[in-house]
């Protein structure tokens, strides 16, 4: 699906979403409505999720660390290219700050993987399946990772916030001549 030159949208969204017109800059095209009408149209047809992911011994879990490394080293060298080349671009910035974001929820997650495996069982109590877990928080390492999980959503929220400024700013700018 493209967009085109001429910014029209594509026949599949003005037929699902409701919407026709261009994308110039009368915005023909409310955000809020196209978004309220996909996140309807995804609850209608959605089936179970389990977005809880368990690891199988050892292997899932050195394989899952292992895409983390990776990622790391991926948002390294995306911030540093993008800061050493593109240093005045506000969405280029933005895109910047993002891969150091993702780089610190990396990490974060990373860390919590391994202190979930160094964590007992026993201070892990479920009353009614997964979403019931409790955790006993009396060690400091039941702690490091109870802080871990919660810096885990912070930086990943923040890491896509950012991103999808840049992502914007990026388009503002191209529409408008700046940034070329």
């Amino acid at each position: 699906m493209s967009w085109g030159r001429d910014r029209s949208t594509p026949w599949m969204y003005s037929k699902v979403l409701g919407v026709s017109g261009t994308m110039g800059n009368r915005k023909s095209i409310s955000l809020i409505r196209v978004s309220i009408r996909s996140l309807l149209l995804v609850m209608l047809f959605a089936g179970n999720a389990f977005a809880t992911q368990q690891h199988g011994d050892p292997e899932g879990l050195y394989s899952h660390q292992i895409a983390h490394i990776f990622f790391i080293v991926a948002m390294i060298v995306l911030a540093v290219q993008i800061f050493k080349s593109r240093p005045g671009q506000a969405g280029w910035k933005q895109i910047g700050i993002a891969a150091v974001l993702f780089l610190l929820w990396n990490i974060d997650t990373f860390t919590v993987h391994i202190i979930t495996e160094t964590l007992p069982k026993e201070i892990f109590s479920s009353s009614e399946g997964i979403w019931n877990t409790s955790v006993d928080l009396s060690t400091s390492s039941a702690k490091l990772f109870y802080a871990g999980k919660i810096f885990d959503h912070v930086f990943l929220v923040a890491a896509v916030y950012v991103f999808l400024k840049g992502i914007l700013a990026l388009n503002r700018e191209s529409v408008s001549g700046e940034g070329q």
